[in-house]
């Protein structure tokens, strides 16, 4: 018998490395793609995909607590934030998200603001990014008279072109604007004390964007502070200049759940079909203008067999008929 001839050794494949490798370049060019995505981002599709996530992982499961092997009543694990309402980790995520990306946009308005009047574009404002949001800073001299509530005419252009930049950025944000006074007491006929007068600049300035812009009004809050929050000395004319001021503050998601919503009770009336009038037959003419328009007006299997005459006389033999039949019964039973 002739030998065997051996098997051809196996050559160890050099190339398994290229699998890994384009794992690996495919995760990063989805890193990179989703980096880029976030940086693009669009704020109406981004509430959009909030909600749409929030949903789908807001299911019921054994996780949350919901109906599976344990009892109905079990607790969730997730941890709450302490007003006994969960948060998910979902959710969790995409409010830093969301506040980071508003983080971006208080600084990028507040870049433009301070280059505006850099440029002699705007004057009397100041704007810096806070705990409470973005904050623009009107100086009293400059857009009221001492005393009064009424903004100066020559202040309309400015407070214009702060609008424009509000409607376009942050109409669908809570604006509060507070307004702010020196120590030195108020006393006359309209304002009794610096806490209505700073009310009534507060709102002063709130109709005027609402008159000159598409604001939504229940996005907006007047607060007076009077003299309860000075951000200089009130000892000199300089400090108390400076504390006489109004203050637009482009409210914060998290500060923005703690604000009133406005709520309908308004409800939809039902829409009521008006039926067209049936002319009556021949027979039924006679009759008094209040039963026709009775007769006309409903449609009701009563009224519709009284305007068919014909109808009503076939109807009313047929129960005459079935009435005989059931007495020849009776009567054929007893005998």
């Amino acid at each position: 018998m002739g030998r065997r001839k051996k098997h051809a050794e196996e050559h160890e494949n050099l190339e398994r490395w290229l699998v890994s490798y384009a794992d690996f370049i495919t995760l990063l060019f989805a890193t990179f793609v989703v980096l880029y995505a976030l940086s693009q981002i669009n704020l109406a599709k981004f509430k959009q995909l909030k909600v749409s996530m929030q949903i789908a992982f807001s299911s019921p499961s054994l996780i949350q607590g919901g109906e599976g092997v344990m009892d109905k009543s079990a607790n969730s694990i997730l941890p709450d934030n302490g007003g006994g309402v969960e948060t998910s980790p979902v959710q969790q995520f995409f409010d830093n998200l969301k506040a980071k990306f508003d983080e971006g946009g208080f600084n990028q308005t507040a870049k433009e603001i301070e280059n505006m009047s850099k440029n002699k574009e705007l004057e009397g404002i100041k704007v810096k990014v806070d705990e409470r949001g973005l904050v623009i800073n009107l100086l009293d001299s400059l857009f009221f008279q001492s005393g009064e509530a009424t903004i100066r005419k020559e202040a309309y252009p400015i407070l214009n072109k702060v609008g424009k930049l509000l409607q376009s950025e942050y109409k669908d944000k809570s604006i509060r604007v507070e307004g702010h006074t020196d120590n030195i007491p108020i006393k006359s006929a309209l304002f009794p004390s610096n806490w209505e007068l700073s009310a009534a600049r507060a709102s002063s300035v709130i109709r005027f964007l609402n008159n000159s812009y598409n604001f939504k009004g229940t996005k907006f809050a007047a607060v007076g502070y009077g003299d309860s929050i000075p951000i200089a000395p009130n000892g000199t004319e300089e400090g108390r200049k400076k504390n006489r001021r109004v203050e637009i503050v482009v409210l914060r998601d998290k500060y923005t759940g703690a604000e009133p919503r406005y709520i309908n009770f308004e409800k939809p009336q039902p829409k009521i079909e008006k039926k067209e009038a049936r002319p009556l037959p021949e027979n039924l003419k006679n009759v008094s203008d209040a039963a026709k328009n009775l007769l006309e007006m409903t449609d009701t299997p009563a009224s519709n067999l009284i305007k068919n005459q014909d109808s009503y006389e076939k109807e009313s033999e047929r129960l005459a008929k079935e009435l005989e039949l059931k007495e020849k019964g009776n009567i054929g039973i007893k005998q």
